[in-house]
């Protein structure tokens, strides 16, 4: 069943993706560079359209990118920096390359002409955009509200693949035509001749944009032969897809060779690869290829291992593949990875998750298919992406099944191992990747805040599957983000140890309204050695005294953990200070009370998890303590750090997850849930002949 993009989520869904897509684009311009060396062929492209000679249009790229980051031709040596190169930019293998991908210029022209060229910049902000709408609105629409919500974050929230949103360059309109076109296929819908040519089109458009979204293509006509295969039947839902798809492609790069026959008449891609990596007729070509292909793959995994939640989406979309080897959705992941590493093998270089971003929509459709598997207690190695039968369906079990579970814990183990090697703190800040340098203990030290952490997320999990069932396996993957897992690299820090003694007293609250025997003191003893350890865990205690006013009656069950709780912190603090402990410093010796609002920023997870529980968290308000208790203790930490000198350092986040991880949770389940269950309904009340 499909439905309009409008109403695929709730409007509180796409109001939280909004924010969050500002916020991390924001951040992503301030902290990285937007310009690139294919920019200037496209803005020379773009200028020549505008009318410009070819010089002059050269001459125009030249001086506007003198002093940009990321270029700065003013001083670089490379020959297409000055303008008496113009030749190069129309003529030769880089115009073959730059001149049929005609749709940047073609959209980019009139914001050039009225804006300038930092309109192009602009054009790539709004296609990101795109792209990630038209993702909540597949996954919404394939498995439900909350899949769709997930689904946009995690297109958003990786800076390595974010990255490309802000550049003006080809991928991010690529990946908007790439995500769109996937809407016209026969994922969870069944399609009509107007989806076909619908996808037609969006391909051609996406082909005249970047030559590799062949790789759309490949991963249709694949995904038809697993279907053929595996239903025995050649004519089937996916073969006008296919078919369509290998004509359009074939039509369009007959007609892009016309296009270059007369300025590159003589590139050839054997040639090309036969330069890049040194070798000389095809027999040394094809035994070079699996070493070529090992090298890109080193070099890219190098870059993607220093962003933890692209790590996190691939290695969940590789075990989708895996697990979920019958379904078309698999099929396509495995012809456009495929298709996409095949054409990186004639560039014979590493591509910073460059080529791939296109294609990463699919990716992150992959592992929310596997998720939303796991949490429904579907068998994903029986699931399929063809149209449900209409009838009743299954209810989904209330409790977490083990399986995601174990999926859960294997993910954090990864995590924890990744993070160990990379150096988080300056990865998302620069031009570029920052290459691994890692500052770790060794082992067994190193394990020891691991399973501290580890221990804090499963108690978390625990708390959060009691309340809210299936949905509070949320909050333990919330608690995942990469600056709270930087402590978990040095034994020394004591800020996991604070987390597990945080998540402890959070058992001892009365969400449910009835307080558990003792609660107040447990409270208290668990807020004393989390601020002991770490004095920002103490903001906790000012949440709850928000979570006790929100009852509205004075003599609730939320009474006594505000008192409780500051008697805790001041008690820790006048130990730290007798002790002759700096009541802002850690046991690395570090000041560890204000964050540093710069690396905080380039966590986008971290501020996906804040914008959920503000944006999205506020219908839970009185419903569900987690909400108030969250926003209390980030308005407490927010005055904390208004009131200290600043000073560097993310870790001091890490005490403060497990308020927020069972906050979003609450926000998840709560106005979420409502609109999936109201979905839902009116799905099984419709007819049963009703048509996609």
């Amino acid at each position: 069943m499909t439905s309009r993009p409008a109403t695929s989520l709730p409007l509180l869904g796409w109001v939280f993706l909004g924010v969050l897509y500002v916020a991390t684009v924001y951040v992503t311009i301030v902290t990285r560079v937007q310009w690139g060396p294919d920019t200037a062929f496209h803005l020379a492209w773009t200028f020549r359209l505008l009318g410009d000679s070819e010089p002059e249009a050269v001459r125009r790229t030249v001086e506007f990118l003198a002093d940009k980051d990321g270029i700065d031709c003013a001083t670089s040596s490379l020959p297409w920096c000055h303008a008496e190169n113009y030749q190069m930019y129309f003529a030769g293998d880089y115009a073959a390359t730059v001149g049929p991908r005609v749709m940047t210029r073609l959209l980019s022209a009139p914001f050039v002409a009225v804006f300038g060229p930092w309109s192009m910049v602009a054009v790539s902000v709004v296609a990101y955009a795109a792209g990630v709408a038209c993702l909540a609105v597949l996954a919404a629409r394939m498995f439900g509200p909350r899949w769709g919500l997930l689904a946009g974050a995690l297109a958003i929230t990786p800076w390595l693949a974010a990255n490309w949103a802000v550049h003006a360059n080809t991928e991010a309109l690529a990946m908007a035509f790439t995500t769109a076109a996937m809407l016209a296929l026969p994922l969870r819908r069944r399609a009509g001749w107007r989806d076909v040519v619908a996808f037609a089109v969006l391909l051609g458009l996406g082909l005249f944009t970047r030559q590799f979204a062949v790789s759309v293509t490949v991963g249709t006509v694949l995904a038809w032969l697993v279907v053929a295969v595996r239903d025995r039947q050649v004519k089937n839902a996916w073969a006008p897809f296919a078919a369509a798809g290998a004509a359009a492609t074939a039509v369009i790069v007959w007609v892009q060779g016309q296009m270059t026959a007369s300025y590159a008449g003589g590139f050839s891609t054997i040639a090309t690869y036969e330069n890049n990596t040194g070798t000389h007729g095809l027999a040394e070509v094809v035994a070079s290829v699996p070493a070529t292909a090992a090298r890109i793959v080193a070099g890219d995994w190098d870059h993607i291992r220093t962003d933890l939640v692209l790590t996190a989406v691939l290695l969940a979309a590789a075990l989708s593949v895996a697990w979920r080897f019958r379904s078309e959705l698999s099929a396509l992941v495995v012809g456009m990875i495929g298709t996409t590493l095949a054409l990186n093998l004639i560039v014979n270089d590493d591509s910073i998750f460059r080529y791939h971003t296109p294609n990463y929509p699919v990716y992150v459709l992959a592992a929310v298919a596997l998720l939303a598997d796991l949490a429904a207690g579907r068998r994903p190695s029986a699931t399929t992406e063809s149209p449900t039968p209409p009838g009743p369906r299954a209810a989904p079990p209330s409790r977490v099944p083990v399986a995601a579970w174990g999926a859960l814990g294997i993910g954090y183990v990864v995590l924890a191992l990744v993070i160990r090697n990379v150096n988080v703190g300056k990865a998302s800040v620069g031009s570029g990747p920052a290459l691994p340098d890692p500052t770790v203990a060794s082992w067994p030290e190193s394990v020891t805040p691991i399973l501290a952490y580890g221990a804090a997320v499963a108690l978390v999990a625990w708390q959060g599957s009691r309340l809210w069932g299936r949905s509070g396996l949320v909050a333990a993957a919330l608690m995942l983000v990469p600056s709270v897992m930087v402590p978990l690299a040095r034994a020394e820090f004591l800020e996991p140890f604070a987390a597990l003694a945080v998540a402890a007293a959070l058992c001892a609250l009365p969400w449910r309204g009835g307080a558990p025997r003792g609660g107040p003191l447990w409270f208290g003893a668990g807020v004393l050695l989390a601020t002991a350890m770490d004095p920002f865990a103490g903001v906790v205690a000012a949440g709850t005294l928000v979570a006790w006013a929100t009852r509205l009656e004075p003599r609730n069950p939320w009474a006594p953990y505000p008192l409780v709780g500051a008697a805790a912190v001041a008690a820790a603090l006048g130990v730290r200070a007798a002790s002759g402990r700096d009541l802002v410093g850690t046991a690395a010796g570090d000041p560890a009370v204000v964050v540093d609002w710069i690396p905080v920023g380039s966590d986008f997870m971290l501020i996906a998890v804040a914008a959920l529980v503000a944006v999205v968290g506020v219908r839970a308000w009185r419903d569900e303590p987690a909400v108030p208790l969250a926003l209390g203790a980030m308005a407490a930490a927010l005055a904390l750090c208004a009131t200290v000198d600043a000073v560097t350092g993310l870790r001091p986040v890490t005490a403060l997850m497990p308020v927020l991880a069972l906050a979003g949770a609450a926000a998840v389940a709560r106005p979420l849930g409502r609109r999936q269950r109201v979905s839902v309904a009116a799905r099984s009340a419709e007819p049963a002949d009703a048509s996609a």
